[in-house]
């Protein structure tokens, strides 16, 4: 007969995944304040409505051409994507303070750059870390359970 654990002890053990589960999730999600590297450290954008002006055929490094209206004032700028039809109006991302030439400007459209949600990166990379600690923890359960059962089933 396979001895089975006493409940205090699988209260014990779920404590113990549930602890480390946490402490994952508190380094996961404290590192980017501790290194500094986190999106929040992307220049801020604001959103401009966009007139595609010169478009390109998709290829390389091809960019549409496009008509912005920042404060106002109209600007070229490039589209950080291609194949788009003439007169097309879109709406852009474009950093909050433009830079003082504006000649190589490139934006791309709203929801497709890397300005991201820092908070929804970070709950993201926090879940995925306790779901591999806690699938991590249930394999070596698993197998240390098989284990024992061998051993016990093995004549002497």
């Amino acid at each position: 007969m396979v001895a089975r654990p006493a409940p205090v002890r699988w209260g014990l053990i779920l404590l113990v995944v549930g602890l480390v589960g946490l402490g994952a999730a508190l380094v996961v999600w404290g590192l980017p304040l501790v290194t500094g590297t986190s999106s929040g450290d992307l220049a801020p954008t604001r959103r401009v409505p966009a007139t595609v002006v010169e478009p390109v055929a998709c290829g390389g490094k091809a960019r549409d051409g496009i008509e912005i209206r920042v404060d106002g004032l109209p600007m070229r700028a490039k589209l950080d994507a291609c194949g788009s039809r003439e007169g097309e109006q879109l709406e852009v991302e474009v950093p909050q303070k433009l830079p003082a030439n504006t000649e190589n400007l490139v934006v791309q459209v709203v929801g497709t750059g890397q300005a991201g949600s820092g908070l929804g990166q970070r709950l993201r990379a926090v879940l995925c870390t306790v779901a591999g600690v806690a699938g991590a923890i249930y394999a070596l359960l698993l197998a240390g359970h098989g284990r024992r059962r061998s051993a016990a089933g093995q004549p002497a």
